[in-house]
């Protein structure tokens, strides 16, 4: 039996879908199991347990095998998308130190030390220090930080959504690069972190390793080995994410970064976001320009 098929997952604000596409692109079948977007601990918040994604996750493809036409031994890859900016820090073994905070999140952090040196000053010159602040203060990753510090301390890696789901596939702490966005510290043409001079890496926690790692297209399970639930090989993990809303494939978006959070001496970093809301465009586009 020819292994030519497509799983694809996608993780959104208010349910989980699992699809199989034949090699021609046509929808085989899908399922979607509606799920409970977050909840609010105070007015403005925005949480959700980071295995609660995982557990409708693998209804969704245990449903998926009961109801489709073709069997499971047929997919040849798998494709995730998820919902952006919902970030889960997590221990050394992988376990969620927190719940994760949802893209709608409202909490802002106030009083950061601004963006100094040359960027600061060309900031200031350009009228932008204000735009800079709003980045920080939007950042969840400051919000840990100063709030909830013994959470900070004890977070190993700090993940997208993405990232998260795609540790419990595959047992590696990996995500696409077609993940990557705006407001982030990545270059795009290179298809790897930003220079050590880029401004946004002052105004979030974190530094990065001058080096990355492409895996290449194959991402066979690792020691963690959580694919098993839904019971199919992932044989392949094809990673397809595109800016919010949009879910075409991106250049490299098979490619991936390593994700590790800075301990006093140089690591792989995924840097804390801004919320992806929708109602700020221009703050998104402006750091977009590199500005």
């Amino acid at each position: 039996m020819p292994k030519d098929h497509i799983l694809a997952i996608d993780c959104g604000t208010q349910s989980v879908r699992a699809l199989i596409f034949d090699p021609r692109g046509n929808l085989v079948h899908k399922v979607r199991v509606p799920i409970e977007p977050y909840f609010s601990a105070k007015p403005g918040w925005a949480e959700q347990h980071p295995t609660y994604f995982w557990e409708n996750l693998c209804a969704a493809c245990q449903q998926l095998w009961q109801e489709s036409p073709v069997a499971r031994e047929v997919l040849a890859g798998v494709a995730l998308t998820t919902q952006r900016a919902t970030m889960v820090n997590v221990d050394e073994r992988g376990e969620p130190l927190r719940p994760a905070i949802v893209w709608l999140d409202q909490r802002r952090t106030e009083g950061l030390p601004p963006v100094g040196g040359l960027w600061g000053l060309a900031f200031r010159l350009s009228g932008m220090t204000e735009t800079t602040a709003y980045l920080q203060a939007e950042a969840e990753a400051n919000w840990i930080r100063t709030f909830q510090p013994e959470i900070w301390e004890r977070t190993h890696k700090y993940l997208f959504l993405s990232g998260y789901l795609t540790y419990r596939l595959v047992g590696r702490f990996v995500d696409s690069v077609g993940c990557q966005v705006g407001y982030m510290p990545f270059d795009y043409k290179g298809l790897t972190w930003a220079k050590k001079s880029d401004w946004k890496w002052q105004a979030v926690p974190a530094r990065v390793d001058s080096t990355h790692r492409d895996p290449g297209r194959d991402h066979p399970p690792g020691r963690r080995g959580d694919w098993h639930p839904s019971r199919s090989p992932p044989h392949r993990l094809r990673r397809r994410q595109g800016v919010r809303g949009d879910r075409s494939r991106l250049p490299g978006a098979s490619r991936c970064l390593p994700l590790l959070r800075h301990h006093g001496h140089r690591q792989h970093y995924q840097p804390p976001l801004r919320r992806g809301h929708p109602s700020h465009p221009a703050l998104s586009q402006r750091c977009a320009r590199g500005l």
